[in-house]
């Protein structure tokens, strides 16, 4: 792995792995994501990155978590204003569970399928081949 010197190219891979992870990302990854092989340089730019963020943006924010883990996230006193317009997801959770099923299981016929998942086959044959899975 090439190690990044450039602090602006360091400070966009931190900015990118933080907004597209969805979730906190603990230092060891956030160290591995910047390109640097160094914690003290790693943490002095998410530090720069925390103070930006609080001075550019009204309702995001990049926090250190009480585990040391840091995530890119919505302020508390707006999730209540944008929750009507966050993504739902594709399937519902028992089509996710009865494709994860037929995954693991593979090959396996309808009849088995039935035998296990019985109620859940028809909704989910139904949605799977609504949303173009099939």
């Amino acid at each position: 792995m090439v190690k990044i010197e450039n602090q602006d190219e360091i400070t966009a891979r931190l900015e990118s792995a933080l907004y597209s992870a969805g979730r906190p990302l603990s230092i060891e990854d956030l160290i591995r994501a910047s390109g640097t092989e160094s914690r003290i340089k790693t943490v002095s730019i998410l530090d720069s990155i925390i103070k930006k963020t609080k001075t550019t943006f009204k309702a995001i924010e990049v926090v250190i978590l009480p585990d040391g883990n840091y995530v890119f996230q919505l302020k508390p006193e707006y999730s209540s204003t944008v929750r009507k317009y966050a993504s739902k997801p594709i399937l519902a959770k028992a089509t996710q569970k009865t494709l994860s099923y037929i995954a693991y299981a593979q090959p396996i016929s309808s009849k088995q399928l039935v035998e296990t998942r019985w109620l859940w086959c028809l909704f989910t044959s139904k949605r799977t081949t609504t949303t173009g899975f099939h």
